[in-house]
């Protein structure tokens, strides 16, 4: 077996997303306090979370897009509460700039230098990090989001998305990510190899075939790359 690229998720694989998402949420809570007091008068930071999955709820064409669905929240609250459009605009780019400022797991730099010697290097991910503003863009060939391949994890199209036009097979990309059901179980259906990214010693859900390989770093994929096969690729990230 030839291993031509590797595919990683991001959120819970390469950083820890929860507090970055709490820090997130809270900056934009604050900008709607000191801007668009009636909303929070009205609404704590948790109902502002209720509300969006109702506004989930309402728009399951639109489940794939987070950043469509907490705008949509946001521009419920502008209406209900009578504030213009542009409270849209400036909450939610409080939100996501927040969102992409991450603190790396220490392993990720290293390791993601040892590999794009070897590997053509991937993303797919179902959030809406921006690895530009995050410093990351250059490890990667491709990187793909579930608003813009019109599906979630663990869909294959997502998957498959992720080599069309790009010379792979889908069984010479391993995908490596956190989520046992979204990142190995929808890897393997859709025909490439996994690698379950335990960082946190979790346990393996007993409803599912246990991965092949399983790893606490970056770093240590690249010795189970190279006993999976590996072929020095001509593509660069």
């Amino acid at each position: 077996m030839v291993i031509r690229a590797v595919c990683f998720d991001l959120d819970n694989t390469l950083w820890d997303v929860w507090p970055v998402i709490r820090r997130a949420e809270q900056a934009m809570y604050d900008l709607l306090s000191t801007r668009y007091p009636r909303v929070v008068a009205a609404l704590t930071a948790e109902k502002l979370r209720e509300a969006r999955l109702l506004v989930a709820e309402a728009f399951p064409q639109m489940r794939h897009d987070f950043t469509f669905l907490r705008q949509q929240a946001l521009r419920e609250h502008a209406r209900d509460f009578g504030y213009p459009e542009i409270m849209v605009e400036e909450a939610f780019d409080v939100f996501i700039r927040a969102r992409n400022q991450v603190e790396l797991y220490p392993d990720v730099r290293p390791g993601l230098d040892l590999l794009r010697k070897q590997y053509r290097l991937f993303t797919a991910t179902n959030g809406n990090a921006d690895l530009k503003q995050i410093g990351l863009a250059h490890y990667f060939e491709r990187m793909l989001a579930a608003r813009q391949a019109g599906a979630l994890k663990p869909d294959p199209a997502i998957f498959q998305q992720i080599v069309d036009g790009s010379d792979l097979a889908l069984d010479e990309v391993v995908y490596v990510g956190d989520d046992p059901e979204l990142d190995v179980e929808g890897a393997r259906r859709a025909g490439m190899q996994a690698i379950w990214m335990n960082r946190n010693e979790a346990r393996w859900p007993s409803e599912l075939e246990p991965p092949a390989h399983a790893v606490r770093s970056v770093e240590e994929l690249v010795p189970i790359l190279s006993a999976l096969g590996s072929s020095r690729s001509t593509g660069s990230a």
